[in-house]
């Protein structure tokens, strides 16, 4: 490709994100801090990471022939949507096409009022799939995992051939092959440094939709609480400890020989209470304190309860937002027990509006996180930390 051809794509391109600019600049300013690059080798356009930078390809002949001058912004905001909701670090392999088609539900559902081209994936082809709008991309993903089923065909006869389709047809989803690429993958630095530098040009960034907000928000603003800190003093409490031998340093006691260093062991429960008495801005307000605490380097065990224990997982540093299960009412003891029957945790973390019944004793230390003007947390026997918004 010559360089006057180069020249030339590349005015075409400026000329979608000038019109961008006009209507939604905030979407246009990251799409000016990525690296354009035109490979006719993809099917249509992609974003990647490489060494420290995001880079957008463009297949020239599909983004200037078969698309129009909206539909163009439209799937460059598409790929700006990709990088907002870090999709570039989410899948986990186990099923790429359906990681694939899920990130493509997320991100379609806020294109509006840009055109996509047709066959874009939509909520719209798997009605018998019954999918809620504005979720996560795990949420779809486990939605479509129904679709491999033997019997899905017979349960989910639209969904079933819709997906078939999707993979027949390259052109109606986004390419993602390129994301983790070489093994790398975009740090969070990276992404909010762009995300910052997009909020800090723009006008409008109030103006996104509540969940494009949330999705940059958990993971971009400061924590309340400086968790190092609170980690060492409750840490101190917990009094478990571990003895390794270290080359670093010399015994005092054995000349020649590898000292020993004292090391606190910090594997944690941090419990959220999914009661019907936590909305779901308190709950997203919780799991952007969690993403804090996993940066002090501690290992966390989820448990996601109201009046009993929904779920229980190990914490992924990228994860996002998940669906949280509950709705019910509140009792704290479900944790505590599950503790209780437990060795290995020191320490619980337990997120709540501190509204429940009194508690049991727990053989861990225990910290609550209560977020609120709810003054009276006599009943829960162990540390208080008020987290006031």
């Amino acid at each position: 490709m010559s360089a006057d051809q180069i020249k030339n794509l590349d005015s075409i391109v400026s000329s979608s994100v000038i019109k961008l600019l006009r209507n939604e600049s905030f979407y246009a300013h990251v799409i000016s801090s990525l690296t354009r690059i035109f490979v006719p080798q993809i099917e249509t356009l992609a974003v990647s990471f490489k060494e420290e930078r995001l880079f957008l390809s463009i297949n020239p002949d599909f983004f200037i022939h078969k698309l129009s001058e909206n539909e163009r912004i439209g799937v460059l905001k598409h790929e700006v949507l990709h990088i907002l909701f870090k999709h570039l670090f989410r899948g986990q392999k186990k099923d790429p096409f359906l990681e694939n088609v899920a990130a493509d539900l997320v991100v379609n559902q806020y294109i509006d009022p840009w055109p996509l081209p047709k066959g874009a994936i939509l909520l719209t082809m798997f009605p018998d799939l019954n999918l809620l709008e504005g979720q996560t991309m795990e949420y779809y993903y486990n939605a479509l995992l129904k679709l491999t089923d033997p019997s899905a065909k017979e349960l989910h006869p639209i969904s079933f051939s819709a997906l078939n389709d999707c993979k027949k047809n390259a052109t109606t989803r986004g390419i993602h092959e390129f994301w983790g690429s070489n093994g790398e993958r975009p740090s969070d630095r990276v992404i909010n440094r762009v995300i910052k530098d997009a909020k800090a040009k723009s006008m409008d960034y109030g103006n996104l939709p509540q969940e494009i907000q949330r999705a940059i928000e958990s993971t971009t603003s400061p924590s309340k609480v400086s968790w190092k800190q609170i980690l060492r003093l409750f840490n101190s409490s917990c009094g478990r400890t571990v003895l390794r031998s270290t080359r670093r340093k010399e015994s005092k006691r054995f000349e020649g020989n590898p000292g020993v260093k004292i090391k606190k062991l910090k594997r944690i429960v941090v419990a959220i209470d999914t009661s019907g008495s936590i909305d779901k801005e308190t709950l997203s307000l919780f799991w952007h304190e969690i993403q804090q605490i996993s940066r002090t380097g501690t290992t966390i065990t989820i448990i996601e309860c109201d009046a009993q224990i929904q779920m229980t997982y190990e914490f992924r540093k990228f994860k996002t937002p998940p669906t949280l299960k509950g709705g019910g009412g509140t009792n704290f003891d479900p944790v505590i027990s599950w503790i209780n029957q437990r060795s290995g945790y020191t320490g619980l973390i337990y997120f709540t509006d501190g509204y429940g019944p009194n508690t049991i004793k727990c053989k861990v230390p225990v910290l609550w996180c209560v977020y609120g003007n709810n003054d009276n947390t006599d009943h829960l026997k162990g540390r208080v930390l008020h987290l006031i918004d």
